[in-house]
């Protein structure tokens, strides 16, 4: 790790500790002269006298260069006494190559005073910061009941000094050290009567030197310095926390712990919310799928919207009882809220629901969409998946249905397993129930959600939990994220500017190695990749290395720059040819049927649908 190496301002030195080594520099000349010279000393006064301000000149000049007076005394270490030896030596050298040039004119003084002004300068400098040292620890041990966790605030601004204040409170419970900052500026400089130290090129020398406890992150940051950061403080059992909202006031000081969203540091997605006002207010919103981790945000944030009836299905009994109690407490209208126990196979209670409820729009979360499950089960995922799509459409256009949106997924580009081919065949299915009907139907596909039950994240942090190892796929496999609320944001954001049939893309920003996921996540939990090995288990069938948001590369750009779409789905399909619509219509009801049996044959459909239905075509691993 790169050491700290700025040259502090100089105003920022302090001057006690200057005066302090002033005072040692002509003690310890005077006593070399007298240890060399005995009572000869006085008839070396003049020269004294005349050498004592180069001394002092040369020395505190390489002191400066050589940073000696950018630690803080009181924590004074080992190194710190080679730094300061290696200042002491250095001026030393020069100082004798200046006697030789100046002796003959303005007198000299004994050579053997030179080496041993050096050894006992250091010795009383040295004495002078470690005795500093001594009298802080006495006084803190007398005190012991009060001492505070050592804190460093990385980020001297606003929020880092309005921290600071609260963190030099009494019975604050924290002892503040100092300052990290990326601004170079800052550096050496004092914030609120404490130091800058320096950038991330400081932190692992401050933590060592200075026996960090806590490290509190102030103010927004590079993501790239923010997991430097995680990964040295990892090293000393320390977990970041960040600090937002702190003004003057400790009741607004928020603190939590750093969390991989953090570290991933998309940025906010900003959306205008009076046109998702305008659609959904008043309105009978149908939401499937509602217990799930995208079907319980969307349903949080529909509610937002305030519509005039919410109905939640869900076919998971526990799932629903949870969304169902947060969004009654959450809305204060109990009528507003309808769960609904209902599985999107069981065409009966669906078709019970639209008469009675007669939504006006519908939101389809409910899927399988775990690839291993899905693949070791692919008939359950044909009928859960497309049937279950299916149902709704037909239904949505024969209660004449305005807006009916399809959540898909990355994987259903170009895929190579179920899940995915199941997901591209509803995209399908919902482009022609919008051709179909004129109306404003769409899918709106994006990749992985940091914390959706049973994914990625969750399981990594239980194997951390658990003491390792943690299993990663392939070193190579990357993935696309983001956080669930900024998802379902978009993707309802998606619903007001889509064109009937269309998909919609949401932009993911940078892929992620699932490795450095793995990581970062070991960091965040203090732990070490000593501690907590990672195991390569190597991929599953139905698995990608990398994924695709995209099929052709000129997907069109949307009023939303986060928002890309595909205007008709995408399809190779002649979707006005009402021929071509009932000979897919046909091969969709024989491998629905087929996946009743639990006929290979339904999956022999799936693929040759897959394949003749992409602009590129997939084809199945398992196939």
């Amino acid at each position: 790790m790169k050491k700290a190496s700025y040259f502090p301002p100089l105003k920022s030195l302090r001057l006690r500790h200057v005066v302090v080594d002033v005072f040692l520099m002509g003690a310890s000349l005077w006593l070399s002269l007298y240890l060399r010279l005995g009572g000869g000393v006085f008839l070396y006064t003049d020269n004294f006298l005349f050498y004592l301000p180069i001394f002092i000149f040369v020395r505190l000049v390489f002191f400066y260069l050589l940073n000696i007076y950018n630690f803080i005394w009181r924590y004074v270490s080992a190194r710190d006494a080679f730094r300061l030896a290696k200042a002491v030596g250095i001026s030393s050298v020069f100082l004798l190559s200046i006697s030789f040039l100046i002796s003959g004119r303005f007198g000299f003084l004994p050579r053997t005073v030179y080496f041993i002004d050096a050894l006992l300068l250091l010795i009383l400098m040295m004495g002078a910061r470690l005795l500093r040292r001594l009298l802080y620890e006495a006084h803190q041990d007398a005190g012991t009941e009060n001492r505070g966790r050592r804190v460093i605030v990385y980020g001297a601004g606003v929020v880092g000094k309005n921290l600071a204040t609260q963190l030099k409170s009494p019975g604050s419970g924290f002892e503040l050290l100092g300052f990290l900052d990326d601004d170079k500026e800052k550096h050496g400089l004092n914030l609120d009567g404490m130091r800058v130290w320096g950038g991330i090129e400081a932190l692992e020398t401050l933590l060592e030197e200075m026996q960090v406890n806590e490290v509190f992150l102030a103010g927004p940051m590079d993501p790239k310095v923010l997991r430097e950061i995680v990964q040295i403080t990892s090293r000393k059992n320390i977990r970041p926390q960040v600090v937002k909202g702190v003004s003057s006031s400790a009741v607004d000081t928020t603190i939590r712990r750093i969390s991989l969203g953090d570290l991933l540091n998309r940025e906010p997605v900003q959306v205008d919310a009076t046109p998702l006002r305008e659609l959904f207010q008043g309105k009978k919103v149908l939401i499937t799928g509602a217990g799930g981790s995208i079907g319980s945000e969307i349903t949080r944030q529909v509610l937002g919207f305030d519509p005039g009836r919410l109905l939640i299905l869900d076919h998971s009994e526990f799932n629903l009882f949870e969304i169902d109690r947060e969004v009654r407490i959450s809305s204060q209208n109990f009528d507003k809220v309808v769960p609904l126990l209902v599985d999107v196979k069981d065409t009966a209670s669906l078709t019970s629901i639209f008469k009675k409820y007669s939504p006006d729009i519908v939101i389809h979360a409910a899927a399988y969409k775990h690839v291993h499950l899905v693949e070791a089960n692919p008939y359950s995922a044909i009928l859960n998946n497309i049937e279950g799509t299916k149902n709704l459409l037909d239904l949505c256009l024969v209660h004449d249905v305005q807006n009916f949106i399809l959540i898909s997924t990355d994987k259903a580009v170009n895929p190579v397993g179920v899940m995915g081919a199941t997901k591209r065949v509803c995209e399908l299915l919902t482009t022609l129930a919008s051709v179909r009907s004129g109306k404003s139907y769409c899918s709106v596909r994006f990749g992985n959600v940091l914390g959706s039950s049973g994914s990625l994240i969750p399981t990594l942090q239980k194997q951390i939990q658990a003491g390792g190892p943690v299993t990663v796929t392939h070193k190579d496999m990357t993935r696309f994220f983001m956080l669930i609320p900024e998802a379902v944001l978009l993707v309802l954001k998606a619903a007001t500017i889509s064109s009937p049939g269309d998909i919609n893309i949401l932009k993911m920003g940078d892929s992620v190695k699932i490795l450095d996921i793995a990581k970062n996540l070991i960091a965040l939990h203090g732990k070490t990749e000593e501690e907590i090995p990672i195991v390569f288990t190597g991929t599953r069938p139905g698995e990608k290395l990398f994924e695709e948001l995209y099929i052709r590369g000129d997907e069109l750009k949307t009023e939303h720059p986060d928002i890309l779409t595909l205007p008709n789905g995408d399809s190779e399909l002649n979707l006005h040819n009402p021929n071509e619509f009932k000979k897919l219509e046909a091969k969709i009801a024989e491998m629905i049927a087929a996946a009743h049996k639990s006929d290979e044959q339904a999956l022999k459909g799936l693929n040759d649908l897959i394949k003749s239905n992409l602009a590129i075509g997939g084809t199945l691993n398992r196939v």
